[in-house]
C-alpha cells in the first residue's frame, strides 16, 4: 500500500466481490493523489492518478509516468477482460476473470490487516458508503475544502471519509492507532460525463502476453 497506483492495480485484478455492489450509473472521472509527510513533492508517489468507472463492469486506471522504473501503467477492466499495459514499451498482460461474478472492484484501502468492512469502500461510491456505514465525527479542512468526517473504527484501525457540503469526497484517510497508513486527496470528481466506450476497449498497438486466468 505504498502508493495509490499499486493499491488500485492490486484491487482491480484480485479483490474479491464484496457484499455491496458499487456501480456508478454514469461515467465518472476521479483524480486523486497520495499525500503525507513521507511523500516528497514532485516524486512519483505524489503524482495524480486518474480513474474512470461506469457501472459494475468497467474501470480504467491511468498512472503518471515513472521514469525511474521505465513504466507508465494503464489498467483497463471490462469484465471479464482485464488489460494491464506499460505504455513505455507498449507491452502488457491480458487476464480473464473466471467468474462467476463479473464485477470491477476498486476498493480504496486493501491489503493485509485491512478490516473487510473497510475494503467495501470503493472509488465511485464514497458518499453512499460514508453516510450508511460511517458515523459523523466533526469536520476538518482537506485540500483547502472544509469537509465533514465520517468515521469507521475496528480495533485499532480507523477509516475516515471526508465529504464536502456538495457530498463529494475530499479525502480518505486510514489509520492504525495514531499512525497514518494512507491518505488520499481528491483533485477532481466528475459524474454524469458523456459515455465513451473507447475508454474500456482493448488498447491498440500493444504486444500482450498469452492470456492467463485471473
Amino acid at each position: 500500500m505504498k502508493s495509490l497506483g499499486l493499491a488500485v492495480l492490486v484491487a482491480l485484478v484480485s479483490a474479491p466481490a464484496a457484499a455491496a455492489t458499487c456501480a456508478p450509473p454514469t461515467l465518472t472521472r476521479i483524480v486523486t493523489r497520495s499525500v503525507g509527510p513521507d511523500i516528497q513533492p514532485g516524486s512519483f508517489r505524489a503524482q495524480p492518478i486518474t480513474l474512470y468507472r461506469k457501472g459494475e463492469r468497467f474501470a480504467r486506471n491511468e498512472e503518471a509516468p515513472n521514469p525511474e522504473q521505465r513504466q507508465h501503467l494503464l489498467t483497463i477492466v471490462a469484465e471479464p477482460d482485464i488489460w494491464m499495459v506499460n505504455q513505455v514499451d507498449q507491452t502488457g498482460k491480458h487476464m480473464l476473470d473466471p467468474g462467476p461474478i463479473f464485477q470491477a472492484k476498486v476498493p480504496i484501502v486493501a491489503g493485509l490487516g485491512v478490516p473487510a468492512a473497510f475494503m467495501e469502500l470503493e472509488f465511485g461510491c464514497e458518499a453512499a458508503f460514508a453516510r450508511t456505514r460511517g458515523r459523523e465525527a466533526g469536520a476538518r479542512t482537506a485540500g483547502g475544502k472544509t469537509a465533514k468526517i465520517y468515521a469507521l473504527q475496528e480495533g485499532d484501525r480507523r477509516l475516515e471519509v471526508l465529504l464536502t457540503d456538495q457530498g463529494l469526497p475530499a479525502e480518505v484517510a486510514y489509520y492504525q492507532g495514531v499512525r497514518t497508513i494512507l491518505t488520499i486527496r481528491y483533485d477532481a470528481y466528475e459524474t454524469g460525463m458523456p459515455d465513451d466506450p473507447t475508454l474500456f476497449q482493448k488498447p491498440e498497438g500493444v504486444t500482450f502476453q498469452a492470456e492467463v486466468p485471473r
